[in-house]
C-alpha cells in the first residue's frame, strides 16, 4: 500500500493541504476557511483531496497541521476565562509590565490588556527567594480559599506564577496537585513546567497566555482527532509550533501557546528546503495571504530565532522562529482616512464576506479587487474554484477610493498597490536592515496567494537582485510543513559570570536537559540515533538588561570553551548593535537545549528535460500608468527550458506570478520561476 503524507495550513482566508506521495509526487488544494469552527474546513479540504487523488484514509501515513485558534484566540481577545495565582504582593505585575511605551512619543497610547481581569487574579501567602531555599510555605486551608474563589469566578482555566519558581517549582507543584484535586474540570498550567526563566511579567504573561488559548485548542484537537479517527486516517495527528517544529497533540493541548506562529512557520520551512534545493543560502521568504504578510530572513542556511515574542501586544517569551507580521494581505481593506490620504489594512475582509469581487456581500475594496481591476488577476480559476467579478471590484473601487480622491478607478487601483507595497517594503526592513543585514545580498522567495504578484516590485525598492517564486506558492506554507520534525524546547535560568567553572555547569546541566529531552521524544517513539540535540545559552555583556543566543558547540571545554563562546558573543554584538566590548566581563543568563526526533526524509520531484511550452495568450494589463497587452502563461505549461522577458504573467490556480518589464524569468529544475530584477548587486 502507498503511504501518503498530508499537511494542512489554516489560513485567515484559505485552509491549503498538500498531499505528497513517496515517490515525490504532490497534490495541492485550497478549501475556504470557516473562521466560526477551522475544523470544518480542515475536514472538508482532506476528504476533498483524499477523493480527487482516490486515496484510502488508511494510506495517510503522517499528519501534520498549523492552525490559527491559539492566534486567533490571543488577537480577538476571545481566549478563556483565565485566574491567576501569584505570590501575595505580586498581583500587578502583569498589569504594571515594563516601563516602555508602546509609541515612543504617543504619551496617550494604551497598552492592550493582558488575557485575565484583575477580578480574578489570586494572592497567596508563599516566599521562595532567590536561590532556591523556602522562605515561606503556603497553607493549606488558604489554598481551599482559592479554589472555592476561583469556582465563583467561573474561570475556565487556572494559570500560577509565582515568585522565583523557575530555580524551586516546589510550591507551583503543590498547587497544582491541589487545584487539579479540587477543580478536576478546568485546566492548570503552572510557569515552571511551561517556561522556567527569570524575568516575572514576561514568564507571567506567557503563562497566562497558554491559560486563555488552551481550552479551545484542547476542544479543537479533540473534535479533530475523533473526527479523523472515525474517518480511518492512519496517522497521528502531530501541530505546527512557533519554533518551526512539531509536536505530538498531547503536548499541544497542555501546553498550547507553542502554536500560536503555528501557520506561519511552515513558510520559513518552505524558506529553508527552498535553500537546500536551489544554493541560494541567504532568502528573505515572504509570505502573503488574505489576511497578512509574514517575513523572516534565513541567512547562510538558518533562520533568525527569537525568545521574546509579541501576541496581541502581550509578551511570549518561547521558542519561536522570528516572524514579522503585519496586515497586508489579498483581503486587505483600502480606505481613505480623515486627511484624505488612501491607507491599506490592517483590517482585512477575511473569508468572509472576503474582497467585494468575491459576490458574498463584501462592500469596502481591497488589494485583490484592486489587482482584479488592474488586470492582473483572472476573472476564471480563481483559488478554489471561485469565479471573481470584476465589475463589483470597479464599482466598489469607485464610490469608496477613485471619487473621494478625484482619481480614475486604475489610478485609485494602482495607489492602493503602491500603499500596500510600501508596508511591506518597510517590514522587510525591520527583518534585514534593522538586524544589521543587506538586503541586497539576499534572494526574496516570494508565496502565499498574494505574494508572487507584488514580489518584483517589492524587490526593485530593495535592491534585491532575485526573486524565487516555487511551484504551488498560494500552497507553500503547507508544503514546508512536511519537512519537519518533532522538536521539544527546553530551558533554565542559571545566572554565573563566564569562566571556566561556570562553563562547566553550563555543560552538566544542558547534558540533564539532553536526559530529559531523551526520555520526551523516546515516549513519542523516537529512538536515540533519530534526535538531534541544540545547545544554546543566553549572554550578555554584565550590567546589560537584555542578551544574545549562541551556540554551545560539544567540543571545546574549560578556558577552549570560554574563549570560543567570548569571541562568538563579541562579532554577535557587533553585528545586532555596531560595537563590542573586549575584555567586558561576560554573564551567563538562560541555558537552552532544542531536540528533534526526526521524521521520514520528505523526497522532491524534479521536472524533466523539456516540456516548456512558447504558447501564450494576452491580457491587457495596467502597468506603470497604461495597459498594455501582455503575454500570459498558464503555470502548467512553464516546464524546465522555460524562459521570459518581461512583462509577462503566469497564472495558476493558487496564485499569480506578476513579471514586470525588463525582467528575465527561467524555471529551474526544481520547478521554481527564477526571476532576475536587473539590480546591480548580486544576492
Amino acid at each position: 500500500m502507498k503511504v501518503y503524507r498530508l499537511a494542512v495550513d489554516t489560513g485567515g482566508t484559505f485552509t491549503d493541504f498538500c498531499l505528497l506521495g513517496e515517490d515525490g509526487e504532490l497534490y495541492i488544494t485550497k478549501e475556504p476557511s470557516t473562521p466560526d469552527d477551522p475544523s470544518r474546513a480542515v475536514l472538508a479540504g482532506i476528504d476533498k483531496i483524499l477523493r480527487e487523488r482516490r486515496v484510502g484514509f488508511a494510506q495517510v501515513g503522517l499528519l501534520l497541521h498549523g492552525t490559527t485558534v491559539a492566534t486567533n484566540a490571543i488577537l480577538e481577545r476571545k481566549g478563556a476565562r483565565v485566574a491567576l495565582v501569584t505570590t501575595k504582593g505580586f498581583k500587578d505585575v502583569i498589569f504594571i509590565g515594563r516601563q516602555n511605551r508602546p509609541h515612543l512619543y504617543n504619551f496617550r497610547a494604551l497598552k492592550p490588556d493582558p488575557p485575565v481581569s484583575r477580578d480574578t487574579v489570586f494572592e497567596i501567602g508563599e516566599r521562595i527567594t532567590a536561590d532556591g531555599s523556602v522562605s515561606l510555605k503556603p497553607r493549606s486551608a488558604e489554598v481551599e480559599a482559592i479554589a472555592r474563589k476561583i469556582k465563583e469566578n467561573g474561570a475556565e482555566s487556572v494559570a500560577v506564577c509565582l515568585l522565583h519558581a523557575y530555580i524551586n517549582p516546589a510550591h507551583e507543584i503543590l498547587l497544582k496537585k491541589a487545584l487539579e484535586r479540587l477543580l478536576p474540570h478546568l485546566f492548570v498550567t503552572v510557569s515552571s513546567e511551561l517556561l522556567p526563566e527569570f524575568r516575572e511579567y514576561e514568564r507571567t504573561s506567557t503563562t497566562v497566555i497558554n491559560a486563555a488559548v488552551r481550552p479551545l485548542i484542547d476542544g479543537y484537537i479533540g473534535r479533530l482527532e475523533a473526527a479523523l479517527g472515525s474517518e480511518g486516517v492512519g496517522s497521528k495527528l502531530y501541530i505546527m509550533q512557533s519554533n518551526g517544529g512539531v509536536i505530538a497533540t498531547a503536548q499541544a493541548r497542555e501546553q498550547s501557546a507553542r502554536t500560536v506562529l503555528s501557520g506561519p512557520a511552515g513558510g520559513v520551512l518552505a524558506g529553508l528546503r527552498l535553500a537546500e534545493l536551489t544554493g541560494y543560502r541567504n532568502l528573505i521568504t515572504a509570505d502573503m495571504g488574505g489576511t497578512s504578510m509574514d517575513i523572516c530572513l534565513i541567512h547562510d542556511g538558518e533562520p533568525r530565532f527569537s525568545t521574546e515574542g509579541m501576541i496581541g501586544g502581550c509578551p511570549l517569551r518561547l521558542p519561536m522562529l522570528d516572524i514579522h507580521t503585519i496586515g497586508a494581505g489579498g483581503g486587505s481593506i483600502a480606505w481613505v482616512d480623515g486627511g484624505g490620504a488612501l491607507r491599506v489594512g490592517p483590517e482585512s475582509a477575511g473569508a468572509v464576506p472576503g474582497p467585494v469581487c468575491y459576490g458574498q456581500g463584501g462592500t469596502e475594496p481591497t488589494v485583490t479587487d484592486a489587482n482584479l481591476v488592474l488586470g492582473r488577476l483572472d476573472p476564471a480559476g480563481f483559488a478554489g474554484g471561485r469565479e471573481l467579478q470584476p465589475e463589483l471590484a470597479v464599482r466598489s473601487i469607485s464610490e469608496k477610493i477613485a471619487v473621494r480622491l478625484g482619481l480614475t478607478v486604475e489610478q485609485a487601483a494602482e495607489g492602493i498597490i503602491r500603499v500596500v507595497n510600501a508596508g511591506m517594503v518597510r517590514a522587510i526592513r525591520v527583518v534585514s536592515v534593522e538586524k544589521g543585514y543587506d538586503p541586497r545580498d539576499f534572494t526574496l522567495a516570494a508565496f502565499g496567494g498574494a505574494g508572487p504578484l507584488h514580489a518584483v516590485e517589492l524587490a526593485r525598492e530593495l535592491g534585491i537582485p532575485r526573486v524565487l517564486i516555487p511551484p504551488f506558492p498560494g500552497v507553500t506554507s503547507a508544503w514546508g510543513m512536511l519537512s519537519a520534525d518533532v522538536r521539544r524546547d527546553y530551558s533554565q535560568t542559571y545566572v554565573a559570570d563566564l569562566t571556566a567553572e561556570a562553563y562547566a555547569v553550563v555543560k552538566s546541566r544542558l547534558a540533564q536537559m539532553a536526559e530529559q529531552g531523551i526520555k520526551d521524544l523516546e515516549r513519542d517513539g523516537f529512538g536515540v540515533e533519530e534526535m538531534g540535540f541544540v545547545s544554546q545559552v543566553d549572554l550578555r555583556y554584565k550590567g546589560q538588561s537584555y542578551e544574545l543566543t549562541l551556540h554551545v558547540q560539544g567540543g571545546p571545554s574549560g578556558e577552549a570553551g570560554v574563549e570560543a563562546l567570548t569571541e562568538g558573543f563579541h562579532r554577535l554584538h557587533r553585528r545586532h548593535y555596531g560595537y563590542r566590548r573586549d575584555g567586558a566581563t561576560l554573564e551567563v543568563v538562560t541555558l537552552r537545549l532544542a531536540v528533534t526526533g526526526r521524521l521520514p526524509g520528505m523526497k522532491t520531484g524534479t521536472l524533466p528535460e523539456g516540456g516548456a511550452s512558447s504558447a501564450c495568450e494576452g491580457r491587457r494589463v495596467y502597468l506603470s500608468g497604461a495597459y498594455r497587452v501582455v503575454p500570459v502563461c498558464a503555470r502548467r505549461q512553464v516546464g524546465r527550458d522555460w524562459a521570459v522577458k518581461g512583462p509577462a504573467v503566469v497564472s495558476q490556480a493558487d496564485s499569480t506570478t506578476l513579471i514586470w518589464p525588463g525582467d528575465r524569468a527561467r524555471c529551474d529544475r526544481w520547478g521554481n520561476i527564477i526571476i532576475e530584477t536587473g539590480c546591480c548587486r548580486e544576492g
